[in-house]
């Protein structure tokens, strides 16, 4: 049992990690209010999965083993000191067991904290930051510290008492072993010291927590129960054009306390640097040390605001500057492809996206400051509904010689095919919306499209910052949508079909849309389109980031792909939630890529990898990357770059089509 100036200890120990934490609470408290307690059920069973069950990192091997082994290793042991503390009385049928148990997870635990300083100081990976050397090491230490001491007092404690279930602690027997020749006496002291000073780590470690890397044993628990619920490719709108005063985030308090939390919850890990694309390819964006300096000027400001100093006064620093102390530089705003790869594997579900998008709208709204070459893709979206400023008066043109009716000649109908920009204007990707129609022509699906009607579904400009225009198209096409009575839509980009699945209900917009290659794989699972010409190739299938991890279609294109007689799936190292992202999305389609290495070229890289004649897509942007990627390093002649319809349109020949062209209903 405790005595008394055990728990005074305890006392003191609890106000100095309570005050530490009241001090990261009054710096999270200087954001926007946010309300993340909804769905407590799903809450609660993301911190079973993610926490407890360890799901993600268990992922990565290694590093997420030797996280489990340290995560339990001292969890279960601090539970059982509790329960005796508590002087709470176990059967002895539960009782011994858990005496091995502890020897059991204690072991591993020192196990797995030797896994970590070999890591760390050995193997030594790149994602991982080396400045704070012997804070890291302090922590490695006092935590090998807990462990051995935990296993000194219990080795002593059985010396001196032999007790009946010594069989039950094999671990705790051999550490006996060590004092088994010293007197009574001598044990008894020595029993004494050590567990005294076991009890001052223990409750200096705990001390320890909200002053150091390791808040995140708080934080992390926490951030993974306040995740988003949303759909993973929705964004935030922006419900107050008429009144708000200004856009965006130009100051730090302009972040919400829940973005403001997710920088103290960052586990520092790493993993985000190794799947970034920006970060891959050498840019300076680097979520895990952007969260650091965002942090460093949290603390900064909310320190200046305490001393009754104005944060931005002339010649303070900036959210957004590239000075020393300012938040994160305008290269690092930009350089973000929204692909969402850091915060799927991000162990307690830490987003980029809605950060940097909050300082896009900012520099779009309240600045107009931008890539230069992004200004004349606003105008050609403004004036004629999509980037690429062709007249809107030719959307159409693709589809002459097709006999496909609009909406305006056909609204009875099992779905509108929308086609999207790059369908309707890129003449590569012409080429794939007249597969696709070719597809639904041979299955005598009832299907219309827009014409000149169809406007531009408005992602980039979201995901560039300019929101206003991006309402401005959604407003547009949901007028036309309800004119015609639409239920059902067909995408065939997955930019296209994010955005009107998740992010057109915020503005009333709610339709039953799904991607082709999901419309695909349903009628050949069904055998209502068989496919019988082979083709004898080896194909990589690369998954769009807003098909794949925005969406989680995954398996649909594989099985369209697995339909084909004679075509061979290898896949590449990154593929499905790990997949590589070819560049192209958070607007950087339209932006020219002047830092570090071609995103494009590293995908198509790892596509070579797989020595694959083919690279199979299902979205315009990275069919369009992929492609200019086997140009650039001239691989024309071993690699090429071609959408699942355009296989499926080959392995189609008479047979392909319905037994009966009568008109179905899919879907």
């Amino acid at each position: 049992m405790l005595s008394s100036f055990d728990l005074f200890l305890l006392f003191i120990v609890a106000v100095v990690f309570l005050y530490g934490m009241y001090r990261r609470y009054r710096l999270w408290m200087i954001g926007k209010p946010e309300r993340r307690t909804d769905r407590p059920k799903e809450r609660l069973i993301s911190v079973w999965a993610y926490v407890i069950g360890h799901k993600r990192m268990l992922r990565d091997g290694y590093p997420g083993w030797m996280h489990l082994l340290i995560f339990y290793g001292f969890l279960v042991p601090f539970v059982v000191v509790v329960i005796t503390q508590a002087n709470f009385s176990l059967p002895r049928a539960l009782a011994f067991p858990l005496s091995l148990l502890f020897d059991l997870v204690g072991t591993l635990g020192i196990i797995g904290l030797l896994m970590a300083a070999y890591r760390r100081y050995v193997q030594k990976p790149e994602n991982q930051t080396y400045d704070n050397y012997w804070g890291n090491a302090a922590a490695l230490l006092l935590l090998l510290g807990i462990f051995g001491l935990g296993f000194c007092v219990e080795g002593l404690r059985i010396a001196r008492t032999q007790p009946e279930w010594v069989d039950w602690s094999p671990v705790g027997w051999l550490f006996s072993q060590a004092f088994s020749g010293l007197s009574d006496g001598n044990q008894i002291l020595l029993h004494r010291l050590l567990w005294r000073l076991h009890l001052l780590l223990v409750l200096g470690f705990i001390a320890f927590i909200p002053y150091s890397r390791l808040l995140h044993i708080v934080t992390g628990p926490a951030n993974v129960y306040m995740r988003s619920l949303i759909p993973k490719g929705e964004l935030t709108p922006i419900l107050d054009f008429e009144t708000a005063e200004t856009f965006g985030a130009s100051k730090i308090e302009e972040l919400t306390r829940k973005q403001l939390f997710d920088m103290d919850a960052c586990t520092r890990c790493g993993r985000c640097l190794d799947h970034c694309p920006g970060s891959v390819s050498g840019k300076p964006l680097a979520p895990k040390r952007n969260w650091d300096t965002l942090r460093a000027h949290l603390e900064e400001k909310a320190a200046l605001k305490r001393k009754g100093v104005d944060p931005y006064a002339e010649g303070q620093t900036k959210l957004i500057g590239s000075g020393a102390g300012d938040g994160v530089s305008e290269d690092v705003i930009w350089s973000c492809t929204n692909c969402l790869a850091c915060q799927m594997v991000c162990p307690v579900f830490i987003p980029c996206v809605d950060k940097f998008l909050e300082m896009r709208r900012y520099l779009v709204l309240m600045e107009s400051n931008f890539p230069q070459e992004v200004q004349l893709v606003f105008r050609n979206m403004e004036n004629n509904s999509n980037p690429w400023g062709v007249g809107s008066g030719l959307r159409a043109e693709w589809m002459k010689g097709l006999e496909i009716k609009t909406m305006a000649e056909e609204s009875d109908i099992d779905f509108l095919f929308y086609v999207g920009c790059a369908g309707s204007f890129d003449d590569r990707n012409k080429k794939v919306a007249t597969s696709l129609v070719k597809i639904l022509k041979a299955l005598g699906v009832k299907f219309s499209v827009l014409g000149t009607e169809e406007g531009c579904c408005g992602d980039s400009a979201r995901r560039i910052g300019n929101e206003y225009l991006y309402q401005t198209l959604v407003q547009t096409n949901i007028e036309v949508f309800k004119n015609y009575g639409v239920k059902k839509i067909l995408t065939m980009c997955p930019h296209c079909f994010n955005t009107l699945k998740n992010e057109y209900p915020q503005f009333g917009g709610k339709y039953e849309v799904f991607h082709y290659t999901q419309f695909l794989a349903e009628v050949l699972g069904s055998g209502k389109l068989k496919l019988k010409k082979p083709l004898e190739k080896v194909i990589t299938y690369h998954d769009s980031c807003y098909l794949g991890r925005a969406n989680e279609v995954y398996e649909e294109p594989r099985q369209v792909l697995q339909a084909i007689p004679g075509l061979k799936l290898v896949e590449m190292e990154r593929n499905r939630i790990r997949s590589f992202c070819c560049g192209a999305g958070g607007g950087r389609m339209w932006m020219e890529e002047k830092l570090g290495s071609r995103i494009n070229q590293l995908r198509t890289d790892q596509a070579v990898q797989t020595k694959a004649s083919l690279v199979g897509t299902a979205c315009p942007y990275c069919l369009t990357m992929i492609g200019d990627g086997i140009k650039e390093k001239g691989l024309e002649e071993s690699l090429a770059a071609l959408d699942l319809s355009e296989l499926v349109v080959q392995s189609m020949d008479s047979s392909g089509a319905p037994e009966s062209t009568e008109t179905k209903t899919v879907g």
